[in-house]
């Protein structure tokens, strides 16, 4: 491996100038800045970024905690943090709590107590290396992720919750509006007993908003918002599909179901099928997140797109941003959403 000082003798100067040049800490005459350079490439160098911000306090490196590694909608916003941040120049560490026991049984992890703690860790581990901010996708309560928020020495992005605080922003989607948007498409349609697969969150959590905006739209239209259509699919494809089937089985059975992501849609398409009802022909469903995927699924499934992408890029900028000033004042960041209708839904059956 090519060394700072392999890289001056085939240049042909001082390793100090080479420093300078990597650095951007003297300036350096054209010429030598060329050939510098030119040895950088013809060698392969490449600096020790951890060696450099150990000298220099910066470790240009971020740490990203987030709930599941296989949440696809989070996926796409980690795309936008990683692009803006190798931008900017950055590294990201990631971490996952995980809210299944993959390696073992396969099963949720009941103790909300630990799933905390195994944030935390993660937490403390990013933070002994040496990271210089935070994005936090947090599955704590809001009581302790207040206390856990109050101790963090490191600029920080909190995403989808709305607990505010001094030194760290708030990132968040408008479920209101967009499952409002959602639920007017399927009024317009005809649809009158609508159900809602739902998943857990906390108050603090923008998620929250998405129950009420369902209740909200059907009285607006003056319309029973029957709570023995709203089920709870977990966020898991497979208890989705589960509650589906029992939510269909009714002899009042809804003639649609807004899910709260695309992967539970998916399961309530796959649940339909399974019970001989045709989507949208016999029962209209909206997904939530706008995954690549909605696009090449049979039907295609009309979903709600929440800028998944440009919110990461967003935060990494914003994240950048109070790294070089930690007393800027805090915001608070809100996406409209944007329903694209594809296939899955349709008139309401006659």
């Amino acid at each position: 491996m090519a060394t700072i000082k392999d890289v001056a003798r085939l240049a042909g100067v001082s390793f100090t100038t080479v420093s300078h040049v990597i650095n951007e800490t003297r300036a350096v005459a054209p010429e030598t800045r060329e050939r510098v350079e030119e040895a950088i490439k013809a060698l392969g160098y490449s600096p020790n970024v951890v060696a450099r911000g150990l000298r220099s306090g910066e470790s240009k490196t971020i740490g990203v905690v987030s709930i599941a590694n296989s949440d696809p909608y989070f996926t796409l916003v980690l795309h936008g943090i990683q692009e803006r941040g190798w931008e900017a120049g950055f590294g990201v560490y990631i971490s996952h709590t995980e809210l299944v026991d993959v390696c073992t049984t396969n099963a949720f992890i009941p103790d909300d107590d630990c799933l905390a703690d195994r944030e935390d860790h993660h937490i403390g581990d990013l933070t002994r290396r040496n990271i210089q901010g935070l994005i936090l996708n947090s599955l704590q309560t809001d009581a302790r992720l207040t206390k856990t928020l109050t101790k963090l020495k490191l600029p920080c992005i909190l995403f989808q919750r709305l607990i505010t605080g001094d030194r760290w922003d708030n990132f968040m989607c408008d479920d209101f509006q967009g499952t409002s948007d959602a639920m007017a498409h399927l009024i317009a349609l005809g649809h009158r007993r609508i159900g809602l697969v739902e998943g857990f969150g906390y108050a603090s959590h923008s998620v929250k908003h998405r129950h009420g905006a369902w209740k909200a739209s059907l009285e607006a239209a003056g319309l029973e918002a029957d709570p023995r259509l709203v089920a709870d699919g977990q966020y898991d494809s497979a208890a989705s599909y589960r509650v589906t089937k029992e939510l269909l089985s009714r002899e009042d059975r809804p003639t649609a179901i807004l899910y709260y992501s695309d992967a539970t849609a998916l399961a309530g398409i796959r649940a339909a099928y399974d019970l001989g009802l045709s989507v949208p022909r016999d029962l209209s469903i909206v997904g939530y997140d706008n995954l690549s995927i909605d696009d090449y699924t049979v039907p295609r499934l009309t979903s709600v797109s929440q800028q998944s992408a440009r919110i990461g890029r967003d935060m990494m900028s914003r994240l950048a941003e109070r790294i070089a000033n930690p007393d800027i004042e805090p915001i608070v960041r809100t996406y409209p959403q944007e329903l694209i209708v594809r296939e899955s839904t349709g008139p309401v059956p006659v």
